[in-house]
């Protein structure tokens, strides 16, 4: 299969997102694909106003464009939910755990497996880079299959659902343990 290609692997980087990228930032956030799970329409000045303080280093999410084969393919970001903490506690996520996002903006590069090729990669190599990182949770919408099937194809398992506060949807828990680490108790991972 495609995402275990070791040539897939090897075609995918990642690159800061700088303010230059926003128009094209703007134009995935845009996309029918992306906009129905993204929940800001988000115009120009919207994606400065979101992305210029992370982009700037002036907020502690880390923004980068994913690239395959040296081409913008989409974005993809990640936070220690020790900054996010009453959105942690709806997740069970501890303070050592970091939370990621991302979108295959570009519509022609979706179904090709690339999307689980991608979380493996940028959890191994960019947020497992930070030692105090024991964990990666995530939380899709339940119907958006399609980021479910990725995130479990990159090891990820589901953990529980949940309902944030404010919203109508449901939403599943995924969680990638460190390799060889020993945190996160099977009580507070409990499927609910």
């Amino acid at each position: 299969m495609l995402e275990n290609s070791i040539l897939v692997k090897a075609s995918i980087s990642f690159r800061p997102l700088g303010r230059t990228d926003f128009p094209l930032l703007q134009e995935w956030l845009s996309a029918p694909h992306v906009a129905a799970w993204w929940n800001e329409r988000l115009d120009l000045p919207g994606v400065e106003a979101k992305f210029g303080p992370p982009a700037d280093g002036a907020e502690p999410i880390h923004v980068f464009v994913i690239e395959q084969e040296g081409r913008p393919i989409g974005w993809i970001q990640w936070y220690l939910w020790s900054d996010y903490p009453k959105h942690a506690r709806q997740l069970g996520a501890e303070p050592t755990a970091a939370g990621i996002d991302l979108a295959i903006g570009e519509l022609s590069m979706t179904g090709l497996g690339l999307g689980p090729a991608t979380i493996r990669e940028f959890v191994t190599q960019v947020v497992f880079s930070n030692s105090e990182v024991r964990a990666v949770v995530s939380d899709p919408e339940e119907s958006n299959l399609r980021s479910l099937r990725a995130f479990e194809k990159a090891g990820f398992n589901v953990v529980r659902t949940v309902r944030l506060t404010g919203e109508e949807c449901r939403r599943q828990v995924v969680r990638l343990d460190r390799p060889g680490s020993t945190q996160g108790s099977q009580d507070s991972m409990a499927v609910k």
